[in-house]
């Protein structure tokens, strides 16, 4: 007999493998686009339309609302490498602090999550959505503008900013001749130009998210 309720369960097995496999290839492949869409996101508004913020996490933000916090920071520290990457291959910035700013997306990436994983509370109200929204960009802008702010001091003492962070770079020397220190100049800088891009980011994102929902299902 138990041979038998083997080769019944067998299939049921296999099935369950097949999904599970078919689950992960599904996982990884919004991970590819979307770090493919972030980049393209930056090179539009950020290097083609001049718009002096980064947009390189809408699309990290869904994968946190869909897949969850692992595809997530694979997404957010993979933008960041690859970033680097390019940086020092085309742009010709040899700069190690490039890739330490993948800390601000490690935190944004857990600050938007410690909400998305409730993500059944969304949809009590379209008032506690905003609501919400709102919480992860404030908590989301509070750790980039912090650990940035941190990071920007760092980099300064012991490189310089890359032009391409000009708009962070310009309010940052802004204060500085304001004869702040250093370290709050750097801080207060990141404010506007993280705050604006986190609100921005948070709720495209979401809308993103409420997309793939709609056209590909639930996760």
């Amino acid at each position: 007999m138990k041979k038998i309720h083997k080769r019944l369960m067998w299939p049921l097995n296999f099935y369950a493998i097949l999904k599970n496999m078919l689950k992960y290839i599904k996982t990884i492949l919004i991970c590819i686009i979307a770090e493919i869409l972030n980049f393209a996101a930056t090179a539009i508004f950020y290097h083609t339309l001049k718009i002096p913020l980064f947009f390189d996490t809408i699309f990290t933000v869904a994968v946190v609302f869909y897949c969850g916090l692992v595809p997530a920071l694979c997404v957010s520290i993979g933008y960041n490498l690859i970033n680097s990457l390019i940086w020092i291959y085309s742009g010709g910035v040899s700069d190690p602090f490039i890739f330490f700013y993948s800390i601000c997306g490690i935190l944004i990436v857990l600050s938007t999550w410690i909400f998305a994983r409730r993500k059944s509370e969304f949809k009590i109200s379209s008032l506690i959505t905003l609501l919400y929204l709102f919480l992860i960009a404030i908590l989301s802008s509070l750790c980039s503008i912090i650990s940035s702010g941190i990071i920007d001091y760092f980099h300064y003492i012991y490189y310089d900013i890359p032009d391409m962070m000009y708009p962070i770079k310009s309010f940052t020397e802004s204060f500085l001749s304001q004869r702040f220190s250093l370290l709050t100049s750097c801080i207060l800088a990141q404010i506007p130009i993280s705050f604006a891009d986190r609100l921005i980011a948070t709720f495209a994102g979401y809308g993103i998210y409420l997309t793939m929902e709609h056209f590909i299902g639930r996760k």
